[in-house]
């Protein structure tokens, strides 16, 4: 286990963020909708827990100590809220980890993104302790108990807006690829409001430097490339997003789908892609795939959701390609049609 030093002022923080988080996404627009009523049980019941865990928190000392010392002062100052402080991390993780990518993209030194980082990583730590993953997290309250659907989006809608759409700058197909991340952060949102899953597809053409050696470069761009991301961005139009990362390479959003019928659906993509023709190449094209399903509530960072998505591509390369991999605690072949 490792022995990184953790001050109680990050865990102040993580529950001062959720406690505000909270109030933001769930307790104004409760009170907009029935002012002059009292809250319900349930949210009355998160808020006095998390006040509990900050008092008791900022009554520790307060000078840095192991993170396994820090799970002893846990487990035994809030063993009753300890599946709510769970959330309350998993919560502010997600939050640091998307701050932290966003700053990170503005630097190439060193020392300063290793700074950057230094929180997410001893958030990092809590989380992987071992007593610590075997607290069950707390199911929270959601809007979706308590308002209609319509009700929720005119609460909810400034909050987190859709990023404006840009489209890659060299074909002008695909979103660009500075849009994925905050798009996923969108979409969890709004499947979260709704309890449905969203998929995560990553794409990568098999065999392309076969294409480029043999065709030169400038002809798969021409001839090639842009018929291979209109097939994808018509097939996946109006049921999500696409996007390119590089020649190669592709990622996919389809929010509210099942794991069951997102794999059916990025099937059909895989085997539509090797139907396709192209003027003067006569090579098919294949498509090795790798998905990660993300259910509500999931602690994981959007970064390591996209990272799971891309080890299952390169774990279905691995198993002969032309094929779609799923990650669900480890990669694994889906059965797939000829």
């Amino acid at each position: 286990m490792s022995q990184a030093m953790m001050d109680k002022t990050l865990l102040e923080k993580a529950v001062q963020w959720f406690q505000a988080q909270f109030g933001q996404v769930l307790v104004v627009p409760i009170g907009e909708q029935f002012p002059g009523y009292p809250l319900p049980g349930e949210i009355k019941a998160v808020l006095s827990g998390a006040e509990e865990v900050l008092q008791n928190i900022q009554g520790w000392p307060g000078s840095p100590i192991p993170v396994e010392q820090m799970v002893d002062n846990l487990l035994a100052n809030i063993p009753n809220r300890l599946p709510l402080f769970k959330q309350m991390v998993f919560g502010y993780r997600r939050y640091r980890a998307a701050e932290t990518e966003r700053l990170t993209e503005k630097t190439f030194h060193l020392e300063l993104a290793g700074t950057l980082e230094q929180d997410v990583k001893l958030l990092d730590a809590i989380v992987s302790e071992a007593r610590f993953q075997k607290i069950e997290a707390l199911r929270l309250p959601r809007l979706k108990d308590f308002l209609p659907v319509q009700y929720i989006e005119a609460a909810t809608g400034s909050l987190l807006p859709l990023p404006p759409r840009q489209y890659d700058e060299k074909f002008h197909i695909l979103q660009a690829p500075s849009l994925f991340l905050p798009d996923l952060a969108y979409f969890r949102a709004k499947c979260d409001d709704r309890g449905t899953a969203i998929a995560i597809a990553f794409l990568d053409i098999d065999h392309f430097k076969h294409f480029n050696t043999e065709h030169n470069e400038t002809k798969v761009d021409r001839n090639l490339l842009p018929r291979f991301m209109q097939a994808i961005e018509a097939q996946v139009f109006h049921h999500g997003h696409a996007y390119r990362q590089g020649g190669d390479e592709y990622l996919i959003l389809i929010p509210s789908l099942s794991r069951q019928l997102a794999i059916a659906f990025v099937d059909e993509l895989r085997r539509n892609l090797a139907d396709l023709e192209y003027p003067d190449i006569k090579a098919k094209t294949t498509v090795s795939i790798g998905m990660c399903v993300v259910e509500s509530d999931c602690p994981l960072t959007d970064r390591e959701l996209r990272d799971r998505a891309n080890q299952a591509k390169q774990f279905a390369k691995e198993q002969g390609r032309n094929c779609i991999a799923t990650y669900k605690g480890n990669p694994r072949l889906i059965p797939t049609q000829p």
